[in-house]
Parts: C-alpha cells; sequence; structure tokens
C-alpha cells in the first residue's frame, strides 16, 4: 500500500482533540461548564446526609437502648457516633447520585461551553 492512497481517518492509535470556538466572537479561549454536575453533586451531597443522619438516628437509639444496658457510657457516644456515620455515608451517596444525574443534564440539556471573551454559552 503506497502513502498517496491512505485514507484520510486517524488510526486507532491516533487521538483528534477538537478545540470549539465561540460561535458570536470566534474565540478559542472557552471553558465547559458543568453547571448541572456541580449542583446535582451539593444537593445530592445535602439531601443524603440528612436522610442518611435521620434514617441512622432511629437505629443509633436502638443501640443506645442496648450499649446503656450492657455500659451506662455507651448509650450518648452510641448515639451520636451512629448519627455522624449515618450522615457521613448517605453524604457521600448522595453526593455520587446527584453527580451523575448532574453529569447526564450537563450533556443532554444545558450548555456545555462558556467563551471566557465575551460569555456566551453554548
Amino acid at each position: 500500500m503506497s502513502i498517496s492512497s491512505r485514507s484520510a481517518q486517524p488510526a486507532l492509535h491516533e487521538v483528534i482533540f477538537v478545540i470549539p470556538s465561540c460561535p458570536v466572537c470566534h474565540s478559542h479561549s472557552v471553558q465547559r461548564c458543568h453547571y448541572g454536575k456541580r449542583i446535582g453533586g451539593a444537593v445530592g451531597t445535602v439531601a443524603g446526609a440528612l436522610s442518611g443522619a435521620a434514617g441512622s438516628a432511629k437505629g443509633a437509639v436502638e443501640g443506645a437502648r442496648v450499649g446503656a444496658a450492657v455500659f451506662s457510657i455507651a448509650g450518648p457516644a452510641a448515639t451520636a457516633s451512629g448519627a455522624v456515620l449515618g450522615a457521613i455515608s448517605g453524604g457521600l451517596v448522595g453526593c455520587v447520585a446527584g453527580i451523575r444525574l448532574g453529569t447526564v443534564l450537563d450533556e443532554e440539556l444545558l450548555c456545555h461551553y462558556r467563551c471566557n471573551d465575551c460569555s456566551h454559552h453554548f
């Protein structure tokens, strides 16, 4: 196969980066927005932490009753640590779910880029 008969398509090991340009001012100084990802992560973290703390508080109260029967000091510590661990784990799960949902919103619904020169979203 000669060099002149090669196709114009890139090989599998080649990567082509396309730098988007602003449709208004034609500037190449653009950045990705990720608005849905940021908002989804924040809302998911707060919602997950609140539901995790509320759900684990019920379990922590029952654990405190058992702990109070066995050790008189473990009751308040078990309640507090159970609620904190539930809030942390709930916040983590909520954050991951919110980021995944926000990524889908970014790709399907919201604008992908913002021009740094004229602040146009496209």
